[in-house]
């Protein structure tokens, strides 16, 4: 079975190329038209109506009129969004219709200024899978609403009245004013849970409280559930020294499209909401295995990157870098062996080697390109980089200094808050100024450096074995004081279980022969 730390993705190659060529076209087009357009606070109506697909009437008004409209079409390597905006019309602020001209998929020209909106949504849900955290939806029981793809943009504040069908529930991170309107301070970042069949579990996780949000049935009960949110949480604000600032919603539900494996998960995490959705495996070991996983990854985002006043493409490390605290949480769980963690390092440099391409990239261009065929050197090649400045930075310092220093000095000088930074720069200048690291961080970081994982394990006791199709990495035969100590704080206890012994002396004949 897959370590749970990655992923399970659909192969959509051609398709990202296609959804990045066309938005590079209707930019163009319409830049000049909205070059002059800012946020705008928004007052809106959203609808739900059942049906087949189902659908969300949208009605609102805009603080400005603008000649220039726009619905989001694109988000991440989710494409043709706004294709499923239906009936779209444009009013003055006296209510008589304005004419509006279709320029291309979400993007309107009115002949005149224009305040007032009202338009259909289909919400049918994606046709890949792994699309379903990021953009909105509706089954007949339950579904998404993301603020980001439903409105016009560029979005700013919101508030936004919520019309649901009879005996519809919704859960949100949003505060409520009197009337029951939520007053949304962000509205990119905001997601409204809704369905008939929603279930709430109250946690906390320290001094931290959090909301679970289910639907469906699953191999394992919400307690479970919530006590493994709490755990992992528990572990997370030890590496980030403190908790989020604002107590998170984590959504749970199962993939709506009919027939999706049991294997597949994907999520996203927007502000202080977490939403995995996930096929439903009948065992319930498994279910919890692959829950557990995800989680270890995914609520970290509460930290990194919503947690930071941080902007641009620096996903090698919100993403790579996670998938590392991921597998570390996971063994301080119980979750993984050591020799689990291990196996985990040489899965990813597999992906890493499978990925990379033609040439080598650089951590932060890969960044650039990851809807383009790049994902892997974000999440695999970041994991790697990780693992070994990690290792490099303990070395350095004797053990006093680790990646959890990088964290907590992160979070000391650009925590949500504090004047907003590139991402890039912030992440490397500490990456590098702590524990005298420069040097690697030129190289594997900033540079288009290969990474070639025998020799560089080799200074910290462990080595690739040989033979084999796919890396197994094992800990060296010999280990000089400091590295037996180092690979002790990774969790290494000096006793190989009898299956990794087996391992090891099958690949040493396979390699002879």
């Amino acid at each position: 079975m897959p370590s749970p730390m990655f992923k399970q993705k659909v192969t959509r190659r051609g398709r990202e190329a296609a959804a990045t060529a066309s938005l590079v076209l209707f930019s163009a087009l319409f830049l000049l038209s909205v070059r002059n357009v800012s946020a705008q606070a928004l007052d809106v109506k959203i609808k739900v109506v059942p049906g087949t697909p189902a659908r969300v009437r949208v009605e609102g008004r805009r603080v400005e009129a603008s000649n220039a409209w726009s619905i989001r079409n694109f988000y991440g390597s989710a494409a043709g969004l706004a294709e499923r905006v239906e009936n779209f019309t444009l009013f003055d602020d006296k209510g008589d219709a304005v004419a509006v001209k279709k320029l291309a998929p979400g993007e309107y020209a009115a002949v005149s200024p224009a305040s007032r909106f009202a338009y259909d949504f289909r919400l049918d849900p994606p046709a890949f899978a792994s699309d379903s955290p990021h953009v909105s939806w509706l089954t007949a029981d339950h579904g998404l609403l993301m603020l980001a793809d439903l409105l016009p943009v560029p979005l700013k504040t919101a508030k936004v009245e919520l019309s649901l069908p009879e005996g519809w529930k919704v859960s949100t991170t949003e505060s409520r004013n009197a009337s029951g309107a939520s007053e949304v301070a962000d509205a990119e970042r905001a997601v409204f849970a809704v369905g008939r069949d929603l279930k709430e579990k109250r946690g906390r996780a320290g001094g931290l409280s959090f909301t679970l949000l289910t639907a469906g049935e699953w191999a394992f009960n919400e307690d479970e559930a919530a006590d493994s949110v709490g755990e992992i949480l528990k572990l997370h604000q030890e590496t980030a020294g403190g908790a989020p600032r604002q107590s998170p919603l984590i959504v749970l539900l199962p993939l709506p499209q009919p027939g999706a494996a049991g294997n597949l998960w994907s999520a996203e995490t927007r502000g202080a909401t977490v939403v995995l959705v996930s096929g439903r495996l009948p065992s319930k070991f498994a279910a919890r295995a692959q829950l557990d996983g995800a989680l270890t990854h995914e609520l970290f985002h509460l930290w990194v990157p919503n947690g930071l006043a941080l902007e641009g493409e620096y996903d090698w490390f919100y993403e790579g870098f996670t998938n590392y605290v991921a597998l570390r949480a996971a063994m301080r769980r119980g979750q993984l062996t050591f020799n689990d963690y291990l196996n985990a390092l040489g899965t990813a440099y597999d992906s890493y080697r499978r990925g990379r391409g033609a040439r080598e990239v650089s951590l932060p261009e890969a960044s650039q390109r990851r809807f383009a065929g790049s994902g892997a050197l974000v999440y695999h090649k970041g994991l790697l980089v990780a693992f070994l400045y990690d290792l490099a930075l303990m070395r350095e310092t004797g053990g006093k200094s680790s990646l959890t220093d990088v964290y907590r000095e992160l979070f000391r000088r650009h925590a949500r808050g504090n004047p907003t930074a590139d991402g890039n720069r912030a992440v490397i200048s500490i990456l590098s100024a702590t524990g005298g690291m420069r040097a690697f961080v030129e190289r594997y970081v900033e540079g288009a450096t290969e990474l070639t994982l025998p020799p560089l394990l080799e200074p910290f006791g462990l080595r690739v074995e040989p033979g084999g199709a796919r890396t197994h990495v094992g800990v060296s035969e010999t280990l000089d004081p400091a590295q037996r100590e180092l690979l002790r704080k990774l969790g290494y206890n000096e006793r190989p279980d009898a299956e990794s012994r087996k391992l090891h002396e099958r690949l040493k004949r396979r390699a002879s022969q």
